[in-house]
């Protein structure tokens, strides 16, 4: 929209005001039950399309990439047609905001939870990649659409009403204790925004801490033997996979699953992986494949952790990827990629993932996928006596979250036998 000289934005404010001084009088009157209601909507009605009609002429009026609908309202110091921004969701939600902003006395219009939570999220998205911000969407209607909350004013919600709240949304959605950190962590940002625009005095989740719901919470934890793979299910998938080589030999995710199991590598990982990233000695793993959930796009980005890192190279993958590299050759589809989508791409992550589930039901094994793959690699190596320093930077994550979520006990019964049988009996040998 170019900007419009003076006279004509005079005009348009004089209209403008007009229209709403004639809207808000009809409203009164309505009030009132001075005249016929029926009559008087459908006059309000024609007036509020003459607004927004005035308004998108004087500010900019556009959908962003995001989907959100946006506006400016009038700001001191700031000409037209820019001012102060508002975002809504949907187009409907952003005209009932300008109308809102119009017609309603400004003073005593209070948003409700959604509103202040629509506006903290302008200033969030920021800050969030597209997958992220389809996460929060996503959140937000598991979370709180159709309920009372969210249309509840924000200067009506209390300690009280947050506690009752939340405490019903465990107890009605069955929430886990992470999903329930969602839920205190947007409704604590939703009121810190609130109380920073001063449109609360008071902050309503100041004395309130995650402890108080996490407690309440439902766990579906899986069993710990259902987190990694034993020697035996591990040696029923290589035979699987060398069973099935044979059928189609060009099928690539199978080669992948079994890298899998030699480096414990991410599945983005493998599937971005070029032949000049085996270098000598050691593959260099410095890229994953990204899936871009928002608009169903992949390419080729940085490891989950940013950082690059390198995996030795042994016989055994060595011996994998030579297999590899002669079957594409034979078949004319060798290209940069190691496991090529035989058309000079690389084969998306959901194919290897995919693979490894339909060979483990197979195979009547749990279907812990290639996490189960990299659990069980660290473990053997922490089991092997490896330091968590460089169990961690062999699989490419901290220290931290090796020992929370990546270390089980991977030993055997007999093996257990043998370490108690052997401490007891330098026990007695004391004696």
């Amino acid at each position: 929209m170019e900007s419009r000289c003076s006279c004509d934005l005079e005009i348009l404010d004089y209209t403008l005001k007009e229209q709403v001084r004639y809207v808000r009088k009809l409203i009164n009157d309505l009030n009132d039950a001075k005249i016929e209601v029926a009559y008087v909507q459908k006059i309000i009605n024609m007036n509020k399309d003459e607004i927004l009609k005035i308004h998108k002429e004087k500010f900019k009026y556009w959908q962003g990439k995001n989907g959100n609908w946006n506006s400016y309202f009038p700001k001191k110091d700031i000409k037209p047609p820019y001012g102060k921004l508002v975002s809504k969701v949907s187009q409907e939600r952003l005209d009932k905001a300008i109308l809102d902003y119009y017609i309603e006395d400004k003073t005593a219009i209070i948003p409700t939870f959604h509103q202040a939570y629509e506006d903290w999220r302008i200033t969030k998205d920021l800050e969030l990649d597209d997958n992220s911000i389809l996460r929060y969407n996503s959140d937000y209607k598991r979370f709180f659409e159709g309920t009372d909350f969210e249309n509840t004013p924000i200067d009506q919600i209390n300690e009280n009403t947050i506690h009752r709240f939340i405490l019903q949304r465990i107890k009605d959605l069955h929430l886990c204790r992470s999903a329930c950190k969602k839920l205190f962590s947007y409704i604590k940002n939703t009121m810190k925004y609130a109380r920073i625009e001063k449109i609360i005095l008071e902050d309503p989740v100041e004395f309130l801490e995650l402890k108080q719901f996490s407690k309440h919470c439902f766990e579906k934890e899986k069993p710990d033997n259902e987190q990694y793979f034993n020697d035996i299910e591990l040696s029923l998938i290589l035979k699987g996979l060398e069973t099935l080589y044979a059928d189609r030999p060009l099928f690539m995710p199978r080669y992948a699953v079994e890298l899998a199991l030699l480096t414990g590598m991410r599945v983005g990982e493998i599937a971005s992986l070029k032949w000049d990233d085996i270098r000598d000695g050691y593959i260099y793993i410095h890229t994953s494949i990204k899936h871009n959930r928002l608009n169903n796009e992949f390419h080729v980005g940085k490891t989950k952790t940013k950082k690059s890192r390198e995996f030795p190279l042994c016989d055994e993958i060595i011996e994998l990827l030579q297999k590899v590299y002669c079957v594409e050759k034979e078949h004319g589809v060798l290209c940069e990629y190691i496991f090529t989508d035989c058309e000079g791409g690389y084969i998306k992550p959901q194919r290897i993932t995919d693979c490894i589930k339909r060979l483990t039901n197979y195979l009547g094994i749990h279907g812990g996928g290639i996490t189960a793959l990299r659990k069980t690699i660290n473990s053997n190596l922490r089991k092997q006596g490896v330091p968590v320093t460089i169990a961690s930077s062999i699989l490419g994550h901290t220290p931290e979250v090796n020992e929370r979520h990546y270390t089980y006990d991977t030993s055997n019964l007999s093996e257990k036998q043998k370490i108690i049988k052997e401490r007891n009996s330098k026990v007695f040998s004391r004696t």
